[in-house]
């Protein structure tokens, strides 16, 4: 299949659409009939109406790129590109390559999105969402976690925290600003953060590598189990912020680089200075 941009059109059929691979003899007519789906035709014909530019968008993400890029000069920046996707993945990433699906962020009220999500799903289906899903993507796959360890709930949530940190320096917003924590949510945190914190850590779950546990910790869903039914989710998201926040604070001389390339979360729990229960006294 002749094409302008042959990896992200390999990216977009293979990964994102899986109709087969770009070098069968009909992928070119099968990716036309995908297209031409009634329901493809709405996402595509709403998303030209929403997405007339997208200069702010485009302007803010290759800010923070730059900003990453001059504290660390290893870092790549990718070749961006939008496209339609059927409502799969959000964001794709590939080997300098970022490309973010427009038919996933028409709003949260979106007729499709209602009939096939749940609310907790569809709050970050919005445009506002695009400028930090693309960013924290990215970031995450330039800057993983090491693979040669069996990672715990502490290293998600600190690694969660940390990309999220630098892209609220960089974008000069808060971390609730970032992260999407409406003022509900922070209130529920900030009310009850040392008991979430001495519950995980009389439990063990902190330490734990139990990959249930770190989704129901991490993910968006409705509650989060064991907390409450009343409890907001991504508690562990939260909690990532504020370590990072804590150990930038007491370390200003660590650049967003260093702080990129650091992996040791217990390390930097120990020297943050966090202790829920003595930070409220």
């Amino acid at each position: 299949m002749n094409t302008e941009y042959p990896a992200a059109t390999r990216l977009l059929i293979e990964e994102v659409l899986a109709i087969g691979a770009v070098q069968e003899p009909r992928i070119e007519q099968r990716l036309r009939e995908y297209y031409l789906d009634s329901t493809m035709q709405v996402l595509l014909e709403d998303v030209h109406d929403e997405y007339t530019d997208l200069n702010v968008e485009e302007a803010e993400i290759s800010s923070v790129f730059e900003q990453v890029k001059k504290a660390d000069p290893s870092f790549r920046i990718p070749f961006m590109y939008t496209q339609i996707s059927g409502l799969n993945q959000s964001i794709v990433v590939g080997d300098s390559l970022l490309g973010i699906s427009l038919d996933k962020y028409l709003g949260r009220d979106y007729p499709l999105y209602r009939k096939y999500y749940h609310d907790y799903q569809r709050r970050v289906m919005d445009r506002s969402w695009l400028v930090s899903d693309a960013l924290f993507y990215y970031l995450s796959h330039e800057y993983p976690l090491p693979d040669d360890k069996v990672h715990t709930l502490l290293d998600y949530i600190a690694d969660y925290g940390k990309i999220h940190w630098v892209i609220a320096h960089c974008r000069n917003i808060s971390l609730e600003q970032e992260a999407g924590f409406e003022e509900e949510r922070v209130l529920w945190y900030k009310e009850n953060e040392t008991e979430v914190w001495n519950w995980l850590m009389g439990h063990g779950v902190l330490t734990s590598a139990d990959l249930t546990m770190i989704r129901l910790f991490m993910e968006p869903r409705g509650t989060t189990p064991y907390i409450g039914k009343d409890s907001p989710d991504q508690i562990g998201l939260w909690l990532g912020l504020q370590i990072i926040d804590h150990y930038m604070k007491s370390h200003p001389r660590v650049t967003i680089g260093e702080l990129l390339h650091e992996n040791d979360y217990e390390k930097i729990l120990r020297e943050s200075g966090y202790h829920p229960s003595a930070n409220k006294k």
